[in-house]
């Protein structure tokens, strides 16, 4: 894959991760008893934003094929002072402990993963400017900001690239929750990311190597997996991503 300037790898060098090599490091796996992919929103969400969060919700049930739970909507209550502050004018940021001492306990038995979608801009330290999300593997759950993804600057971006990036960062941290690692060797939703022009760069879609690791972990026949993810597109009238789809199905089952 080509490396630009600003991108992931030329300030994060890793070596990437086979399919053999993630199956040896024994990942975090869904069980029979935790299985479900649970969404929590947690803010005042605007009508494109709730859209946005229930075709994410469509998104990943497609992608893993595991159950996925929407919750209803929460309102952000009893914030500490310590956990806020308003690095824009009139924009608060949210600091992510705040979410981290929360969701543990709105984490369901049979939660594989607990994702938390918020509206307010993050911040992990207060030497940070801003974080997209973060998540806690050992505690199963994951916040994630949709502020900055709804945005190119200080302006609303286009609903197909909110609905994109939205998707890439779902799919790519719920990648990590189950112990897979950053992909180098193609153009993959599993590569790392530095900022937003490299997360638009990246396609909706995880590549051969990584597609593996997801039918292996699953388990989640990849001809399956293409044919439901050509109908979440068609839902959306997305004639492009679904003819993708379609065409890497008919692949698959063509090599058979």
């Amino acid at each position: 894959m080509t490396v630009r300037e600003g991108d992931w790898l030329e300030s994060h060098p890793e070596n990437g991760e086979t399919f053999e090599e993630y199956v040896e490091s024994g990942p975090t796996l869904p069980t029979a008893e935790r299985n479900k992919i649970y969404i929590q929103p947690l803010g005042d969400f605007t009508d494109d934003e709730t859209k946005v969060v229930r075709l994410t919700a469509d998104y990943l049930r497609a992608f893993y094929n595991l159950p996925v739970v929407l919750r209803d909507a929460e309102h952000v209550k009893d914030l500490p002072s310590d956990s806020q502050r308003i690095r824009y004018p009139g924009i608060l940021q949210i600091k992510t402990s705040y979410f981290f001492n929360l969701l543990p306990s709105m984490l369901p038995d049979d939660a594989a993963a607990l994702i938390c979608f918020t509206n307010y801009d993050l911040y992990p330290e207060d030497t940070w400017n801003y974080v997209f999300g973060q998540a806690s593997l050992e505690n199963r759950v994951g916040v994630w900001s949709l502020w900055r993804l709804e945005r190119d600057g200080q302006k609303l971006t286009k609903a197909n690239r909110f609905l994109d990036r939205t998707l890439k960062v779902a799919t790519h941290e719920t990648g990590h929750m189950f112990s897979m690692r950053h992909c180098k060797k193609y153009e993959c939703l599993m590569s790392g990311t530095n900022n937003l022009d490299e997360t638009d760069r990246r396609p909706l879609d995880t590549c051969p190597d990584c597609t593996m690791k997801i039918a292996w972990a699953m388990p989640y026949q990849p001809a399956e997996r293409y044919k439901n993810l050509a109908e979440f597109w068609r839902k959306q009238n997305r004639t492009s991503e679904e003819k993708l789809m379609l065409e890497k199905m008919r692949a698959v089952e063509e090599a058979r």
